[in-house]
This record gives structure tokens, C-alpha cells and sequence, in this order.
């Protein structure tokens, strides 16, 4: 009889797994606005589309001839739309040269000798990324990841022609009028020491702080 039972009982949850409707899985509505329509997951809640941006910063400038110099500026970009914008920037920075003394030494010339340098520079940016992180469980700050292309002049003792640069940023938004912004460039350009000109990479690594007018989403 024991037997019959367990038999029966399996029997029952056999024709129970086929009997039963399969489970469809279900991906969490997003929440909905006042007005009945849909958040996405990532609105967009700085607004930059016809909005003035002045931005200022400082970091480090590396160049092929010369060591890590200090680096600062400002910049003013106009937002055409929430993709695109134009920049207009002024930087200035101290190159200067361990090898200056053993060079000249050696050479009897004076090739890598310590000057300042004022770099003037137009650009496109575009910010094909919009999105938002959390940090420490509280603050959820928007954010844009952006690409720059353009071209300008290095007013120094060893560039020559004109100065191409393009970048990769971040703008973090922690206001409806300030944001923070990380900024990584290549500046593009031929050097000359002597007889001998050469096409350079020098690499900008800057942080800084935006300033957006006017102060609030348009």
C-alpha cells in the first residue's frame, strides 16, 4: 500500500508540471511621470542644448622635447543642441628640462632651455554618451562622455605650423549650472630643435570646473 501511495503522489506532481503554465519572466516597468508618460532610465535632466560654457582647469602638459610642465587655461564653449557644441580655449604652460645643463655642456648651444608657451586652440565636441552612477549609495550624478576635434596654434621657442588636438572627457553635473569635467588631449604638432623638425604628441591631463549660463535648464 505504502508503494501504491508514493507511486500515486508522483503521479499527481508529474501531471501538475505539465498541467501548470510556464513562467514568463518580467522586467520592471519604469516609473511614470505626473502626466501619465514613461521615465527612461537615463532622462536627461541637464539640459545644455543653447547654453554658454565657461570652463577653467589646470593639470599637466607632456612634451615629446621637453618634461611634464604645469598646465592652465579656460576655455568657452557655445551648445548648438545636446550633442554638439563649439569651443574656443587659451591654455598657457612652463616648459623646462633636466637635460638643459648636460646638453649644452656637451653641444655648447642652448637647445632645451626653460620658456613659457601660450597655446590658442577652436574645437567640435560632441558628446555621444549620456548617463548617471551612483555614489555611496546617495548621490546619483548625471554625466556626459565626450570626443573633441580641432586645431589651433602653440605659441613656444620649438613649435611650428599649426597645432592639432583631439580629446576625451567627462562632464560630471553636480548642479544645473556647475559640472566637473576630466579632460585628456593629444596636441598635435612639428617641433623644431636645431636643423631638424619633428611631428610631436603632447598629452594634456586636466581637471577642472564648469561654469553654465544661463544658471538654470533652459
Amino acid at each position: 500500500m505504502l508503494r501504491i501511495a508514493r507511486c500515486a503522489i508522483l503521479m499527481v506532481l508529474w501531471l501538475a508540471c505539465f498541467a501548470a503554465p510556464p513562467a514568463q519572466a518580467r522586467c520592471p516597468e519604469p516609473p511614470e511621470t505626473d502626466q501619465g508618460g514613461r521615465k527612461g532610465l537615463a532622462q536627461r535632466l541637464f539640459a545644455k542644448k543653447l547654453r554658454h560654457e565657461i570652463h577653467v582647469f589646470g593639470g599637466l602638459y607632456t612634451s615629446d622635447l621637453m618634461e611634464a610642465a604645469p598646465y592652465a587655461g579656460l576655455s568657452y564653449s557655445f551648445h548648438l543642441n545636446e550633442d554638439f557644441a563649439l569651443e574656443a580655449g587659451l591654455a598657457w604652460a612652463h616648459f623646462s628640462s633636466s637635460l638643459q645643463g648636460p646638453v649644452e655642456d656637451f653641444t655648447g648651444y642652448t637647445l632645451l632651455e626653460s620658456h613659457h608657451a601660450m597655446m590658442y586652440s577652436g574645437a567640435l565636441v560632441w558628446h555621444p554618451i549620456y548617463g548617471k552612477f551612483m555614489l555611496f549609495h546617495r548621490f546619483i550624478p548625471h554625466f556626459d562622455i565626450y570626443l573633441s576635434a580641432g586645431l589651433g596654434v602653440t605659441d613656444s621657442r620649438s613649435a611650428k605650423g599649426l597645432t592639432y588636438n583631439l580629446g576625451l572627457g567627462i562632464k560630471i553635473f553636480s548642479t544645473s549650472w556647475m559640472s566637473v569635467r576630466v579632460d585628456l588631449r593629444d596636441h598635435i604638432y612639428v617641433q623644431q630643435l636645431m636643423a631638424s623638425e619633428t611631428i610631436t604628441n603632447n598629452i594634456s591631463v586636466t581637471l577642472g570646473a564648469g561654469f553654465w549660463i544661463p544658471f538654470e535648464n533652459i
